[in-house]
């Protein structure tokens, strides 16, 4: 390799992230621990191990090391967000779940929702074995059922890693679960890069999940292994003699660099190659490492990155602080850069295993996203417990050394990169190589005005994500506005609770969030979204509003340069020097004072454009009615005229008013072709709804036909071309910017679903990352109390789980009616399977986190307590309990009438 031949469009962006670990609940807060250069293991007390449930016997010994690097609060979830009932939280293994979470949280990082992005969606993940199976389910639930094992199987066995995460998230690429041991999460990152090379994904997620049982535990030192003596990881130091332990989770969210770039998305780093080996049997044993295999894998990943070894300027080492793998580690990294340089200490190296501990299967993506934050930040934090190097290391003549403080990354002739290594146990080996993300251009801002979006399932989480984002434009005065409204709109998925505020900038949005906060309960969507549009004329005092819109709506421009040329064909008259002035980039600061003709055909187009502007945003009218010159707009958009047609007539009335020649005005009238209106039109001068446009007639026939029509069925009002004028109704306008953002914002907030990426489809805007979606997070576990009993999911720790009644008898009628006992008895059932303490009987049942399993574990229950033949395939089509209850009814009323036919 003699040159640098890496492309910057041949590579894998990173462009999205979650994390979960010891220390750090997000990526800023990671960041933050790294940087400082704080070790987050925790050092437990004798109390603490005794509350989790480690005999004395056993901490007490005098090689016990009270040490673990630890999530807090593990057993948290939110799974109603995720369509989880209580049952199923609480026997899904907490690895699993917070793999869910980070792999939402990340996805939303990118700005990318996957019920709408039109690609395919991989992911490649792997986790640690469950020891929740084994510390929690296993040893408070003995199973012997076939429902039970399927339970256990689906929440804590590995294979299911990646499909729940697929399933829940509607991905449609590969889910593909990777188990490499401590090298898993690494492997599944290259893994994830072959998959999007390839083509069969067009978005990745990868990552890894540890989560081990008992959260605060510490383990017994044994001399030989790996463990350290002490807790700490002394990574290529002289004292060091092992690692400790953590839990943790990552995630992050891989797209080809060309497209990425292509689609505006937020670049952390590129990942520019990668590679994948294993040492075979050329090495001391099983558990033992190979310099070869090492070198050999780091080499592969620098030929297929392209890169010379010259460029790398930091190596984030698997680290892991033992006397003999450091060494090992370090040996193999040199033959695999000596092949093309005879350069020594140029390169720094480290190890997050000195800040964590070791996070197993999620060990490989920490230290690739400690070093993708590292690449952004443009900084290398400390390696930690470094003095003296390991005497078996020659760091000197090795192209490394141990970076301990944080430093400053200075850029070379080419752009700053990287190496992360993961071996795992049984020598699967993985090497990724990271180049800082290239320099894009921020497109100028546009608009004056931003619609910032936030929405949530509960008031509860939409508080909290307003308080989130007013944080955030907190510690970001000066973040572009234009990008992150964009981001809001067609990053995040709009729930049904809704909060939106139109600000110019960021102080202004995190005030207007504020007052909201202070405002108390949301306003639930109305169930009605109908819309009355009435065009009003675009008067003299208007025309500044439209160069606005002009200037920041380049669809709305696109389609108003459209019109003006179709007016141009019609009128006779010269216009090109008016779409001049009104459409170039950017447009002009003002316009001339416009005579009658041109202005009435200015108000049609204008009018005409900003409700196709609407339509592309996905809004259509139940009603239209308009003015002056917007009667014609309105007609055009009932479907009553062509636009042409429209421009005609507001030309022939104009030359009506000015000189009264109605026999001209009536000869343009008869002339032009009309149909029936598609849309209700209100007819001015009769003040009732009709499908024939009648000649001119005042303004305030157009009040009384809206008054006729909104009492027939509400509808939201939206004036365009001004406001409407002396009215008491909370009318929304499209005038200028102001105005159209106010409208967009309100209509969303009240919960219109809008085509938010077709407003931006003639222009390039850039997703930004900012915070995610405040989860509302329950305990879900199984304890054993002192008295045996089980503490179940969601439930107050101080109260025993009683057990269920007994389904009452089939025939009993405790008071007189059937059907409220079968409703009754169906509802314990599915408590029972849910977990949940009631349930509505007409509320959908997969709303309730229900399954086909449960739905087979109710039936079992069903044909148990009602020993008749029942239509199993309709009991299984039933939506909700009392549908279930009429499927009972019905197999018992054809049971019935069998009876009669034979008796006959």
């Amino acid at each position: 390799m003699n040159q640098d031949e890496a492309l910057w469009e041949q590579g894998i962006a990173v462009i999205g992230m979650s994390v979960r670990f010891p220390g750090a609940g997000n990526p800023e807060a990671f960041w933050d621990l790294l940087s400082r250069g704080i070790h987050a293991v925790r050092q437990f007390s004798d109390e603490e191990l005794r509350e989790a449930g480690i005999p004395e016997e056993i901490f007490n010994h005098p090689q016990y090391v009270k040490a673990k690097g630890i999530l807090d609060e593990p057993e948290l979830f939110d799974a109603e967000f995720f369509g989880m009932s209580p049952r199923e939280a609480e026997w899904t293994d907490p690895q699993q779940r917070l793999f869910l979470e980070c792999g939402y949280e990340a996805l939303e990082d990118a700005a990318y929702v996957p019920d709408t992005y039109a690609g395919r969606i991989g992911v490649f993940g792997g986790c640690s074995l469950s020891t929740y199976m084994l510390n929690h389910i296993a040893r408070y639930e003995p199973h012997s059922g076939l429902e039970e094992l399927m339970k256990l199987m689906l929440g804590n066995d590995k294979d299911y890693l990646t499909s729940r995460l697929s399933y829940k998230l509607n991905l449609k690429g590969p889910g593909v679960t990777v188990q490499t041991a401590c090298s898993t999460s690494l492997v599944a990152v290259h893994m994830a890069c072959q998959s999007l090379l390839s083509g069969e994904s067009d978005m990745a997620l990868a990552g890894g999940s540890t989560v081990t049982f008992p959260n605060r535990a510490g383990y017994r030192y044994q001399q030989g292994l790996i463990t350290s003596p002490e807790g700490v990881c002394r990574a290529f130091d002289r004292e060091a003699q092992g690692t400790v332990f953590g839990n943790g989770v990552g995630v992050v969210v891989l797209k080809r660099l060309e497209k990425a770039v292509e689609d505006g998305d937020f670049v952390y780093a590129v990942i520019r190659g990668s590679a994948v080996n294993n040492d075979g049997r050329l090495k001391a044993g099983f558990t033992a490492p190979s310099p070869e295999g090492q070198s050999e894998v780091i080499a592969d990943a620098l030929a297929s990155a392209g890169v010379h070894p010259d460029t790398v300027s930091y190596v984030e080492a698997h680290g892991t602080g033992t006397s003999v793998g450091d060494p090992i580690e370090i040996a193999g990294l040199t033959m695999a850069y000596r092949q093309w340089t005879e350069r020594s200490g140029f390169c720094a190296i480290g190890s997050v295993k000195t800040n964590i501990g070791h996070l197993d299967c999620a060990a490989g993506v920490a230290g690739l996203i400690k070093t993708v934050l590292a690449l952004h930040h443009r900084q290398i934090p400390p390696s930690l417990h470094f003095r003296e190097p390991n005497p078996q290391i020659d760091f000197l003549n090795s192209p490394f050394f141990v970076n301990t403080k944080l430093s400053d990354w200075v850029a070379g002739s080419s752009p700053r990169r990287a190496g992360v290594s993961s071996f795992g146990i049984g020598a699967t080996n993985a090497h990724v190589v990271l180049e800082e993300a290239p320099d894009i251009k921020e497109a100028e801002s546009a608009r004056p005005w931003h619609a910032l979006l936030l929405s949530a399932k509960t008031e509860p989480a939409l508080v909290a994500a307003c308080g989130r984002m007013s944080a955030y434009l907190s510690a970001h005065p000066s973040a572009p506005m234009e990008e992150i409204a964009f981001t809001t709109q067609v990053g995040r998925k709009a729930y049904p609770l809704r909060r939106a505020v139109v600000c110019r900038d960021a102080e202004e949005a995190r005030r207007l969030l504020d007052r909201r906060a202070a405002e108390g309960t949301v306003r639930p969507p109305a169930e009605d979204q109908a819309q009355a549009w009435l065009f009003l004329p675009w008067e003299e005092n208007k025309l500044p509003g439209l160069l606005e819109l002009c200037r920041s709506e380049p669809v709305f421009r696109h389609g108003l340069l459209q019109a003006l040329e179709k007016a141009e064909a019609v009128s006779g008259m010269s216009l090109s020097g008016l779409a001049s002035a009104l459409c170039a980039d950017p447009p002009a600061a003002e316009l001339p004072q416009l005579p009658p003709r041109l202005r009435a055909i200015v108000s049609v187009a204008a009018s005409c454009s900003v409700a196709a502007f609407l339509g592309e945003l996905g809004l259509q009218p139940a009603l239209v009615g308009g003015e002056e010159e917007g009667e014609y707009a309105a007609a055009c958009i009932a479907g009553v005229y062509p636009l042409e047609e429209a421009i005609r007539l507001a030309i022939a009335r104009v030359s009506l008013e000015e000189g009264g020649e109605e026999e001209a005005f009536a000869r343009v009238l008869g002339s032009v072709s009309h149909a029936a209106a598609q849309i209700p039109y209100l007819n001015e001068r009769q003040g009732e709804l009709g499908h024939d446009p009648d000649p001119p007639g005042g303004g305030r026939w157009l009040r009384m036909a809206l008054d006729l029509a909104l009492e027939e069925r509400p509808m939201r009002v939206i004036s365009i071309g001004a406001p409407l004028r002396d009215d008491s109704r909370d009318a929304l306008s499209c005038f200028d910017a102001l105005s159209l953002t106010e409208t967009l914002a309100v209509l969303w907030e009240a919960g219109c679903e809008l085509d938010w990426p077709a407003r931006y489809r003639l222009e390039k805007r850039c997703r930004v990352p900012l915070p995610t979606y405040p989860f509302e997070r329950k305990r879900y576990t199984l304890r054993r109390l002192e008295d045996g009993s089980v503490i179940r999911a969601a439930e107050p720790e101080i109260a025993a789980c009683a057990s269920p009644p007994e389904p009452e008898a089939p025939g009993r009628l405790e008071d007189g009616d059937p059907r409220r006992m079968l409703e009754r008895n169906l509802s314990r059932f599915y408590q029972e399977v849910l977990g949940l303490p009631q349930i509505d009987i007409h509320t959908p049942l997969y709303e309730l986190g229900g399954d086909s399993l449960n739905k087979m574990q109710v039936i079992s229950r069903i044909r148990e307590t009602y020993p008749v033949p029942l239509n199993v395939k309709r009991l299984y089509e039933a939506q909700t309990i009392a549908e279930l209850a009429d499927s009972i009814e019905l197999s018992f009323i054809e049971l019935l009438e069998q009876d009669q036919s034979i008796k006959e």
